[in-house]
């Protein structure tokens, strides 16, 4: 069944803009706190972006799934899903800095059709259309071609000590093989990075598919390249990410087998 891509586009750009708006209009207010694990929040805000966003696609697409991080699944019979995250970075955002952002991502049947990421403090806007390229605030962009020893590589410290475990067991071999590692606690900076070719590699062993699939469509239509750690292609199953731009994957790729 085919839907008003214009439609779906518009829906995607206003709900993730609005969210912004939302999230930057209380950024140095009090907020409510829910813990959800150790190391792992949540605040009222990011329910009042998550709404904001929900709302608007089930106005425009009722028939549509949605899977969002603080309201779940909302299954429905249609081949299209919206998956969202209201606020990615939300410890950075409940700390008062940065980076954090909002993202969305629109697919059909396992397959990203539309991607919006925005950065609201910065007023970064990115957004992909399956075979339209990605651009940051209109402008076209396009991953670095640096090779593996002169990347730059991201990752993400789990608040879960199994993960946390895998990760340290492996650290030195992997920092040895690039040029440095960040940890910006926020994986959708990490992937907007690459696609605008500021960095190069980012990775996360065990993670939600709703931090996922909202970057995948920026880092390909920029020219880079996303799996998950063993290579595979990301699905909704999808538990751990690599994205890169393209000519190193296959090293971090190896570099990962073992973790």
């Amino acid at each position: 069944m085919d839907i008003d891509l214009e439609l779906a586009k518009k829906t995607a750009i206003e709900a993730v803009r609005g969210a912004g708006d939302i999230v930057m209009d209380y950024f140095n207010k009090e907020k409510i706190v829910s813990v959800k694990g150790k190391g792992d929040i949540g605040t009222d805000i990011d329910l009042k972006s998550e709404k904001f966003i929900i709302d608007l696609i089930k106005k425009n697409f009722p028939g549509h799934t949605i899977l969002s991080e603080e309201a779940g699944l909302d299954e429905k019979k249609s081949e299209y899903a919206w998956i969202i995250d209201p606020i990615d970075g939300t410890m950075n955002y409940f700390h008062g800095v940065e980076p954090f952002c909002v993202g969305l991502c629109m697919i059909k049947n396992d397959e990203p059709m539309i991607s919006v990421i925005y950065n609201p403090s910065r007023e970064r806007f990115y957004f992909a259309e399956k075979g339209k390229g990605t651009t940051m605030n209109g402008n076209p962009i396009s991953v670095s071609k640096r090779d593996l020893k002169n990347s730059v590589i991201m990752t993400h410290i789990s608040s879960k000590k199994e993960t946390r475990d895998r990760l340290f067991s492996n650290l030195e071999k992997i920092y040895s093989s690039g040029l440095h590692m960040r940890v910006f606690g926020s994986g959708f900076s990490d992937m907007t990075y690459i696609a605008g070719g500021n960095f190069d590699v980012m990775f996360q062993i065990k993670t939600n598919i709703w931090d996922i699939f909202p970057g995948v469509l920026l880092i390909e239509e920029a020219g880079g390249k996303v799996t998950d750690i063993k290579g595979k292609k990301i699905g909704i199953k999808s538990d751990s990410v690599l994205a890169t731009n393209g000519v190193c994957h296959e090293e971090m790729v190896a570099l990962l087998k073992d973790i």
